[in-house]
């Protein structure tokens, strides 16, 4: 017996609903919503592919569909607040700011299908602290200015690979201060 008071059969489970995936990826960590679409396309694949494990994949199902059903879920969790891409990018701000510059979270926003218009303000905020998170992050890497050419080179890209700027880079491989 379930909690509920009715009978579970395990053979015959279904599947969760789309809100309730949704919901529970939610309640791990905060998602654009171009990642929760493609989360949730990947998740009803994965659970079609369970339910019909004999079944030859050459039956396609109608993308039209589902794609109509995920978009009107994710409207309805804008609607109540419980999905933003604002609120998704302050946190991979937050998360990414002390490791990268500026130039790779803002890729990062992009890729996730974050509209730049809504995180104009977090990158000027970033590229306003991108020396000092640079410097921090060199004294925790390098620690001493680098005497060899070959030293400073190396250093160089480590930064650069991060995500800063180029002046900036040049700037703390230097020992200048900004």
């Amino acid at each position: 017996m379930s909690e509920l008071g009715g009978t579970v059969n395990k053979s015959k489970k279904q599947s969760p609903s789309l809100k309730a995936r949704a919901l529970r990826l939610l309640s791990m960590r905060e998602y654009s919503r171009k990642g929760l679409a493609a989360k949730l396309e990947e998740s009803v694949a994965r659970a079609v592919k369970l339910q019909n494990p004999n079944e030859d994949s050459g039956e396609v199902i109608p993308a039209v569909p589902l794609t109509a059903q995920i978009e009107a879920v994710l409207d309805d969790f804008e609607a109540r607040g419980w999905l933003s891409d604002q609120r998704f990018a302050e946190a991979l701000v937050r998360r990414r700011s002390e490791r990268f510059g500026a130039r790779k979270i803002q890729d990062e926003l992009a890729q996730a299908g974050v509209d730049s218009s809504k995180t104009a303000e977090l990158l000027r905020n970033l590229k306003e602290t991108e020396y000092q998170r640079a410097h921090e992050l060199w004294l925790r890497k390098f620690g001493a200015l680098a005497t060899e050419q070959k030293e400073r080179a190396r250093q160089y890209r480590f930064l650069a690979s991060k995500g800063f700027s180029s002046d900036v880079v040049s700037k703390v491989v230097a020992g200048r201060p900004d």
